[in-house]
């Protein structure tokens, strides 16, 4: 009998591979990303309803137009520190 794997006792059982401790992403950062897309998604259909009022000529709430306007930035923001976050642990390892 051949090993499959070089390093493999061919009477043994088959080698497992563990992941690295620590491997995977942070529960910090899985909330900060998925917070980023919930609040880009709500801004942009902020957006759609900031247009479809202008465009029937009326005006949107006050928190509506503040969503559109605040929501993106925010959300790129949110984006940036999950990216920033990830940047700095590969970089320790």
């Amino acid at each position: 009998m051949v090993p499959s794997v070089p390093h493999q006792d061919p009477l043994g059982p088959p080698a497992r591979h563990e992941p690295a401790k620590g491997s995977g992403t942070p529960g910090w950062r899985k909330a900060v990303t998925a917070a980023g897309v919930i609040v880009a998604v709500v801004s942009v259909a902020a957006w759609a309803v900031t247009l479809g009022t202008a465009a029937a000529g009326a005006s949107e709430p006050a928190w509506v137009g503040a969503l559109a306007l605040y929501g993106l930035p925010v959300a790129f923001i949110l984006m940036g520190a999950a990216i920033v976050g990830a940047v700095i642990e590969r970089r320790r390892r």
